[in-house]
Parts: C-alpha cells; sequence; structure tokens
C-alpha cells in the first residue's frame, strides 16, 4: 500500500479574491509559515520561500491555483500532490513536507534546496566542470530516484536539468517537480515533457502533428 499525501490543513481569509504572486508576500500560513519570496512562476502556480517563525526552518512553497482550472486540471493537481507524495519517501525526491488547502490555491510545502537547481549549477556555478567524481555522484542519484520511482510505479515524465535540485555544494540532487507524472507504464500522451529535452524524431513528429492540426 503506497502512503498517503501529509494531513491537509484548510486555511481560510488567505486570499480570497484574485491575488498576484507579490501579493501573498508576508503572508502566514497555519500560523507558523511566512512566505517570505518569489522562487519562480508557471502557468499553474508559484513557488515561494518560506520561514516558520517558531523553528527559523526555511521551506519552498508551491501555491497551485485554483482560479479558472477544470475538472480535469484539477485532477492532475490532485495527481501531482499524491504521487510526489509516494515518491518522496526516497532521499533524491525533494521531500513533500504538507498540504495547506485556501480557496484561491493549495499550498504545498516541500522541503527547500539553497542551492537551486541542477541547470544552473551546470551553465552559470560551473560546479560540476573538471569534477568527474561530483558529476558522477549526481548522475548515479538522479538515476536511484527514477529507479526508486519507476519500482512504486510512477513515471515523472519532465526529466531535465531544471527539475533537479542541488545541495551541499553539488554533492546531493533531488528529483522534483511532479506536475507530469503519471501511474500508466504505458500512455497515449504525446508529447508530453519539455521540448528542449526532446529526442529529434520525437521532437518532429510532435511538429508534423501541430501542422496536420492547423
Amino acid at each position: 500500500m503506497l502512503p498517503t499525501p501529509p494531513p491537509s490543513s484548510t486555511l481560510h481569509g488567505v486570499c480570497d479574491g484574485v491575488c498576484t504572486p507579490e501579493d501573498r508576500l508576508g503572508q502566514l500560513l497555519a500560523d507558523r509559515l511566512q512566505l517570505t519570496g518569489i522562487l519562480g512562476t508557471g502557468a499553474y502556480g508559484v513557488v515561494y520561500t518560506a520561514v516558520d517563525i517558531h523553528t527559523n526552518t526555511p521551506y519552498a512553497v508551491k501555491a497551485l491555483n485554483k482560479a479558472g482550472l477544470d475538472t480535469r486540471q484539477r485532477k492532475f493537481q490532485q495527481r501531482e500532490i499524491q504521487l510526489h507524495a509516494q515518491a518522496s519517501r526516497h532521499p533524491n525526491v525533494v521531500s513533500l513536507v504538507q498540504v495547506l488547502d485556501a480557496p484561491d490555491c493549495t499550498y504545498v510545502v516541500i522541503e527547500y534546496c539553497p542551492e537551486g537547481d541542477l541547470f544552473t549549477n551546470i551553465t552559470d556555478r560551473g560546479q560540476y566542470i573538471g569534477n568527474d567524481y561530483l558529476a558522477r555522484s549526481a548522475f548515479l542519484q538522479i538515476l536511484d530516484a527514477v529507479e526508486y520511482c519507476h519500482s512504486i510505479g510512477i513515471y515523472h515524465r519532465d526529466l531535465k536539468p531544471e527539475n533537479i535540485l542541488v545541495s551541499n555544494g553539488g554533492s546531493t540532487v533531488k528529483l522534483a517537480d511532479f506536475g507530469l507524472a503519471t501511474t500508466e507504464s504505458v500512455t497515449s500522451d504525446f508529447g508530453c515533457g519539455s521540448t528542449f529535452y526532446m529526442s529529434p524524431g520525437m521532437f518532429w513528429n510532435l511538429i508534423q502533428d501541430l501542422y496536420e492540426h492547423c
């Protein structure tokens, strides 16, 4: 039996109207978790830095918007949370700590990795240049995380350096972002993932498919 996500808490009055990402800064979730900054924004939500005001422990908080979503899109959000919670038992998957529910969005509290993603560490910081041992260690950790996910029937479907977070000076890497993950070992979904990381054959098939439906 796979574990369920941590129990959700319902928040009232956090942001009952239309919010911009900046509007939520400074807000206190569950009387202890304060949103302090914006790490990134995407199509379906915003990732914030946060701190537990009682323990001073830093976290990341993914705010998944509810507004404007149909039933299918909401099911995708629920699937993301469920699968991330199951996978986060592995040490090389970013831990999902808690789920907080508010009228405008669902807040997913996750482990904070202050050194950012693997892409930034490779391209901007040159963290792994000339260090074969460190690069090998990071690669093996990624393989371990993916193997674990597959062993419990979870398929990430968006593996890329931007979805792998780094800590401990590059020596620890953790798989993140289960927004496209599925439990289907065979799927009819086409073109799932990020186009920059698709194989040439898959990319051109996607272009052809889009052209035929224009």
